[in-house]
């Protein structure tokens, strides 16, 4: 999936006034974000949907359900492409788990979930798990992931920098090196984070969804990596979409200097979808997406259907 390089004008999208974020993080929130999304084309609004849908199918199937996720099934039907075999990429990385004929992976010592979804045009995109994924629909086996991914998660707010995102970094270039397409990167939630962070550590495009913001400590290696320098660039190279009142991408904004690197679009809820119960927003990111996007494009597939039953 190539990204659309008219959503980041950084003359466009610098910061009017007020306390003054660094120029490589850029927010747009209300209807300026609906205004932002409105400037894709109907193939990118497409595969931006597609590679939402497939992105949180790496939950399990309780978490799908009590977020209302698409299935993986009906995203493959909804906007075809397939989930791609990453046997050799699971074997280089090592102790990789992994139950046949699934789309996502596990890799145990850090927590980290994983899939690859390849497009009908062909490319490809590196998906990364958020807290709760794993390799396997049952609870019980989302235990053990989800503990390392939460300890991670805390870690990244603290300021260092966890060996989850490091193993990401390290399968993203095992990744790069293995696929044969143009490669890009994704994520939901801590997901969405590892991507920005794998994404800029590879010199890949990234498109992320309810992001968690980067801690000072990963974004001081990114620093010291040259990876922000350019903020232009990084405005171009990474991008996200999440939506007002969801509270995980401003975690640690405030008092633990951390962000959300690129450019963030933070939609309105749209009218009329139905809150989960005792939740926030922030595992809808789909419905309210496509919501807006059909918007402008009332024909574009939904992947929420709930007929599905074809295996993968």
């Amino acid at each position: 999936m190539r990204l659309p390089t008219n959503l980041a004008d950084p003359a466009r999208l610098a910061p009017r006034s007020g306390r003054q974020p660094p120029g490589y993080t850029v927010l747009l929130s209300g209807q300026a974000a609906v205004a932002e999304l409105a400037l894709l084309s109907e193939d990118q609004a497409r595969q931006v949907l597609s590679v939402c849908a497939a992105t949180l199918s790496l939950y399990p199937a309780w978490e799908r359900h009590t977020w209302r996720m698409p299935e993986p099934e009906a995203a493959l039907r909804a906007y075809d492409g397939r989930f791609l075999h990453l046997d050799t990429v699971a074997a280089r990385l090592g102790n990789v788990r992994h139950i046949p004929g699934r789309q996502s992976y596990l890799h145990a010592p850090s927590g980290l979930t994983f899939a690859a979804h390849r497009s009908p045009l062909g490319n490809v995109t590196l998906l990364l798990g958020g807290v709760n994924s794993s390799h396997s629909e049952a609870q019980e086996q989302t235990m053990a992931a989800e503990v390392k991914q939460i300890e991670a998660s805390v870690l990244n707010l603290i300021g260092r920098v966890p060996h989850l995102y490091r193993a990401a970094d390290l399968l993203t270039l095992l990744a790069r090196d293995e696929v044969q397409a143009e490669l890009t990167e994704s994520g939901h939630s801590l997901g969405g984070g590892l991507a920005q962070y794998a994404g800029l550590m590879n010199n890949l495009m990234v498109l992320a969804f309810s992001p968690t913001a980067l801690g000072r400590g990963v974004l001081a290696l990114l620093s010291r990596s040259n990876k922000l320098a350019d903020a232009p660039k990084v405005l171009k190279q990474v991008q996200s979409v999440s939506l007002d009142g969801d509270p995980i991408p401003r975690i640690g904004t405030r008092w633990f200097h951390s962000h959300v690197v690129g450019l963030q679009l933070r939609l309105p809820l749209f009218p009329g979808i139905a809150p989960v119960r005792h939740a926030t927003s922030h595992g809808q990111i789909y419905s309210h997406l496509l919501a807006h996007l059909q918007q402008r494009w009332s024909q574009l597939p939904s992947a929420l259907a709930t007929d599905v039953t074809d295996p993968l």
